[in-house]
């Protein structure tokens, strides 16, 4: 046998291994008996890379309805994962058995890659400890201190959409994806680091491009994504970095220099590093104002230990990130539909002046917080775009679904699919109308639990909603009182979501025409 030959007779057996070994990988599932989707693409499983996963966990949520299933196993890659539909077995792996499903399964390695060390990915005891003590940091009293710096900001955007109303024409529009992630950059950059992005003012700013790379997918990046996924303790025994090098430079180098310049400047500041720096150096904060915890916190009254620079970066970096991301696309897609609904708009503009003129012309926290029809408009945005379209858990120990004998493998990842829930018509009629009588009280209040998840719920809901919201009502109100917003000849019927970003995005932006009021 020739050369040639024999160097393709192996190259074909390594192929066949290769395939075989990927279709036993697919048949996880189907050899445990579990419902599951049949027929994985070899490479994607049952994902579809054109197309956001929004669309795809949609479609495989109306697959398991049809089927009757509460939940099915399927390939992500070649990852076995299981959905959750069932809303009671979702409040079950949530709230009542979080002390097996109290993991997302995220990829954290604080030694090899200090910025994984966030509340959002750690684990285990390190998070309870973690949580206890930055709980008291998002409470309605630590709020009101950052509203000021906040109301600044927010003075700041309104001068940029005077400027815009000047510059563009009614049929182009202005696109608003872009200048309401330099208006929750400039925020997040104030009350997060105490310093000024101005992404405002210079769209460049380096704040604004090193958080946009955070959240897009270039192919190299997906392929590490994967290969940490599927093998995690083999990723974190090679010291493998999540978080790209000239990121992570940046925000670590950042933070440490404030941090720095503060302690022997002895500066303080009413903003979030500055009650990090607290619990750094005295390893609590006092319990004054402490009103925001939620289920699984405690009191953080007696802690031993602070936090390390890199916790500290760590904690300040998704801040950031959780805060500039989904407050703007959270907006974006609110004007969205405020400029198709021009009677939703109005009634909200009404509202917001009538409540501004009843606290004697004054904008104050309380206003801001208390505004009623303000939150059924934002809480229906949050409910047809929520920023994450699944939130995953990770069980701790092999788990046997109640009233099954189907067992979830330990370290294998359960998702909840947000999005396709929110846009299920038996809990939302016709769930692609923009409808915030949705959220009255009463509507509230008759709704089937856990039908409605935009923060995640149970001990390891968002943390840091209460700041969110605050953020997103600020830019609203700023915004609807002194500027009206229309379609544009460049508005869609119908947002399509950017299938290279994480987290739900317009892929073609948003322009609306704005009118100076």
């Amino acid at each position: 046998m020739g050369v040639f030959s024999s160097v393709l007779l192996a190259f074909v057996a390594l192929l066949s291994l290769v395939y075989f070994y990927l279709r036993q990988k697919h048949a996880f599932w189907r050899n445990r008996g579990f419902p599951c989707k049949p027929n994985p693409k070899l490479l994607t499983g049952h994902l579809d890379p054109s197309v956001h996963g929004s669309y795809v966990n949609q479609e495989l949520y109306h697959y398991a309805k049809a089927r009757g299933d509460r939940y099915i196993g399927i390939s992500f890659f070649f990852m076995p994962l299981v959905v959750i539909y069932d809303l009671e077995l979702i409040k079950t792996i949530l709230v009542k058995d979080f002390n097996v499903f109290h993991d997302r399964g995220m990829y954290s390695n604080p030694k090899a890659d200090p910025l994984s060390g966030t509340l959002f990915a750690i684990e285990g005891q390190e998070w309870r400890t973690l949580r206890q003590k930055l709980t008291p940091t998002f409470t309605s009293g630590r709020m009101k201190q950052m509203f000021g710096t906040m109301l600044l900001v927010a003075e700041r955007l309104r001068e940029v959409l005077g400027a815009a109303d000047q510059q563009t024409s009614f049929s182009a529009g202005r696109e608003m994806k872009d200048v309401l992630a330099r208006f929750t950059t400039d925020v997040i950059g104030t009350c997060a680091f105490g310093i000024e992005c101005n992404s405002l003012a210079d769209p460049d700013s380096e704040f604004l491009r090193y958080g946009n790379k955070v959240f897009q997918f270039k192919l190299s990046s997906l392929l590490k994504f994967i290969f940490i996924m599927m093998y995690m303790e083999t990723a974190k025994r090679l010291g493998i970095k999540g978080t790209d090098g000239d990121v992570e430079a940046f925000f670590m180098n950042l933070v440490r220099e404030t941090v720095e310049h503060r302690e022997k400047h002895n500066i303080q500041r009413n903003d979030f590093l500055n009650l990090l720096i607290e619990i750094k150096n005295k390893g609590s904060l006092p319990e004054h104002g402490h009103d925001g915890a939620t289920e699984g916190d405690a009191s953080v009254a007696g802690t031993e230990h602070g936090m390390t620079m890199n916790e500290l970066s760590a904690q300040v970096f998704i801040f950031f990130l959780a805060g500039f991301e989904t407050s703007s696309t959270t907006m974006n897609f609110c004007l969205y539909e405020l400029a198709k609904n021009q009677d939703i708009q109005e009634r909200l503009r009404e509202e917001i002046n009538g409540a501004i003129e009843a606290n004697g012309g004054q904008l104050t926290y309380d206003v801001v917080m208390n505004i009623q029809y303000l939150d059924q408009v934002i809480n229906e945005t949050l409910r047809k775009y929520p920023p994450l379209e699944s939130v995953n858990r990770c069980p701790v120990r092999d788990y046997t679904i109640p009233g099954t004998n189907h067992v979830i493998p330990r370290g294998v990842l359960v998702s909840v699919p947000i999005y396709a829930i929110h846009h299920d018509p038996e809990y939302y009629p016709d769930p692609e109308r923009f409808d915030p009588d949705r959220f009255t009280e009463e509507a509230v209040k008759n709704r089937v639990p856990y039908t409605y998840l935009p923060f995640g719920e149970g001990p390891r809901i968002c943390i840091g909603l209460r700041f969110g919201m605050m953020q997103v009502k600020v830019g609203l109100i700023t915004m609807l009182r002194d500027f009206r917003f229309h379609p544009s000849s460049q508005t869609p019927d119908r947002i399509t979501f950017d299938k290279n970003i994480l987290i739900l995005s317009p892929s073609k932006g948003n322009y609306l025409h704005i009118e100076k009021l």
